[in-house]
């Protein structure tokens, strides 16, 4: 009876709350809101948000390794926004190119040294270790404890 009670209760989280149960398991969260964006922004838990857009194909290349990558990194919300798609004006407005990465945590930018230089976001497609490496800096300077 207990595990017939917590399968339907698994399967009301998947109907109720696929954005909530798909973060919690570690998938990239594709952002349709505003108010969406800032609570995961405002979190507590590190956050690195792709830019992206249909038909660009250095996003293409990059989107599986980044999806790819928030499947391993529990304790970071990771998250898409498509430019195009999205009429997000107030998130999208400094992004000059796609795909561009830009780091958070607590609400604020998060600075941390990517090639010797010192930032809070990076442009351009990335190979899957040239993104897990600043991942992990990344984590490293923000813990997910």
């Amino acid at each position: 009876m207990v595990n017939k009670t917590l399968q339907i209760l698994t399967i009301s989280a998947l109907l109720c709350a696929p954005n909530l149960f798909s973060a919690v398991k570690g998938h990239a969260i594709e952002i349709t809101s505003t108010k969406q964006f800032n609570e995961l922004y405002k979190s507590d838990k590190p956050m690195v948000t792709m830019y992206t857009r249909i038909g660009c194909p250095p996003c293409k290349a990059t989107k599986p390794h980044f999806k790819k990558l928030a499947e391993t990194m529990l304790g970071v919300n990771f998250c898409i926004v498509d430019v195009k798609k999205n009429a997000l004006k107030s998130i999208i407005s400094s992004i000059r190119g796609v795909p561009t990465f830009k780091f958070s945590h607590k609400g604020k930018p998060a600075q941390f040294a990517i090639d010797g230089r010192t930032t809070s976001s990076f442009s351009g497609g990335r190979s899957a270790a040239q993104l897990k490496k600043y991942l992990t800096d990344f984590t490293t300077k923000c813990p997910t404890k």
